[in-house]
């Protein structure tokens, strides 16, 4: 390690004091000599107290320095042992608060973990989060906390809320980073805080942006009555949380918007084959038993060359979501492959699935009169676990009777 070099600062705390240590050094040996001299020397009493006198004198011309560098020295060490504990708190809070959102797997564990770490900051103000919907067009409350619990006035924020409409109409997020207003009477203050009901009372708010890939897409609107106003250390936490909870909602939607992608089709947005036999091995843990449409688009290969693939791609998507619609919420879709498709109806029999079919076709005929996409049929094999015990043998039976309808003349299901 290199080595430290000693300089002198007449300005610091600790060069004072070494200099009034030696004097009172100098000083003390002094007199003392002096007195010592007197005593031999037969000195009179006026000298020696004229020698007390003047090492009283000396001693207050030092003492009161000394006590002052004293004192700023101790206020100084009082200071920095607050800011070190304010700072060990910070880290504390941000260190628990990772940790926290590290646990959310999903936005609304992210926007309770968020709520819950202003709530043991200022549990007596409004914290709300504003974020916009899908088209970024419109602001909704995603979570809100209740205000207080009236004890201290905190019922009077409840009915207080934000009430910005669009990403554009907050002036926190149109400028990126967050603003302040001490006093909602200020003529300065953010439009949405000074127009609001009367019986809120003269608010003072933070608005700390949330940002998702670095696009501001929400908003932390924390508030409470101007007497409260709210410190550095709170904006800084505040800061915090935003920053945190923008993160973690990007990465979740990233992680959701991956996993989609992985499970579904891309031109339908119906499950694709690894998905669909993924959900179906869970209805056979589950032992419970299904029916299962294999369905095809009637001359498809016609209809691409005559009229081209995006039309072809159209009556997919068309097809697609009608079979959406067609079924319940908890029925499996999904496009199989090509022009294929599979229904899987959990708890449901051959009839039942024969049923859904001509509901299919029926649909199906309305869809193609609008004149969106060329008229086309499809033709069906319908199974069930009845018949076989595995769902490639399944799927095996109804590819069987989907020829056997094709050959019958198409559009229609061949059921057993």
């Amino acid at each position: 390690m290199p080595s430290r070099t000693l300089r002198f600062d007449p300005m610091s705390g600790t060069w004072p004091m070494v200099t009034l240590n030696v004097l009172w050094v100098v000083g003390l040996t002094t007199a003392l000599w002096l007195v010592a001299d007197a005593a031999t020397s037969g000195m009179t009493a006026q000298v020696l107290v004229y020698m007390a006198a003047s090492g009283a004198l000396l001693l207050g011309i030092t003492g009161a320095p000394l006590r002052y560098f004293l004192l700023q020295q101790r206020a100084e060490s009082a200071r920095r042992e607050t800011l070190l504990s304010i700072e060990a708190a910070r880290r504390d809070f941000e260190s628990r608060l990772a940790r926290a959102m590290d646990m959310a797997d999903d936005e609304a564990s992210a926007l309770h973990a968020a709520m819950q770490a202003m709530g043991t900051m200022v549990d007596d103000a409004l914290v709300e989060v504003l974020l916009a919907d899908s088209s970024r067009a419109h602001l909704a409350i995603a979570a809100s906390s209740e205000g207080g619990d009236g004890a201290d006035g905190g019922e009077t924020l409840r009915g207080c809320g934000c009430d910005v409409a669009t990403p554009r109409s907050c002036p926190a997020i149109r400028s990126g980073h967050h603003l302040t207003f001490e006093a909602s009477s200020q003529f300065d203050a953010c439009p949405h805080l000074r127009d609001r009901d009367g019986g809120c009372g003269t608010l003072t708010a933070v608005c700390m942006p949330v940002s998702v890939v670095g696009a501001a897409v929400g908003v932390v609107h924390v508030a409470r009555p101007a007497a409260e106003p709210f410190d550095r250390h709170d904006i800084t936490a505040f800061a915090a949380v935003s920053q945190q909870l923008g993160s973690r909602i990007g990465l979740v939607r990233a992680m959701s918007q991956s996993q989609l992608q992985a499970s579904t089709d891309p031109l339908t947005g119906l499950l694709n084959r690894r998905s669909l036999e993924n959900e179906v091995r869970l209805l056979a843990q589950d032992a419970r038993p299904y029916a299962l449409i294999l369905l095809d688009l009637d001359h498809f290969k016609i209809l691409n060359d005559t009229h081209g693939h995006d039309a072809g791609d159209r009556a997919l998507r068309i097809f697609a979501r009608l079979l959406q619609r067609s079924v319940r919420d908890h029925d499996l879709v999904c496009r199989y492959g090509g022009e294929e498709f599979i229904i899987v109806l959990p708890d449901r029999d051959l009839t039942a699935a024969a049923e859904v079919f001509d509901r299919i076709r029926l649909e199906l005929a309305v869809a193609c009169s609008d004149g969106h996409a060329p008229s086309f049929t499809a033709s069906a094999g319908i199974a069930d676990t009845t018949e076989a015990a595995t769902l490639s043998e399944v799927i095996s039976l109804a590819d069987n009777r989907l020829l056997r309808a094709k050959d019958q003349g198409r559009d229609r299901a061949v059921v057993g």
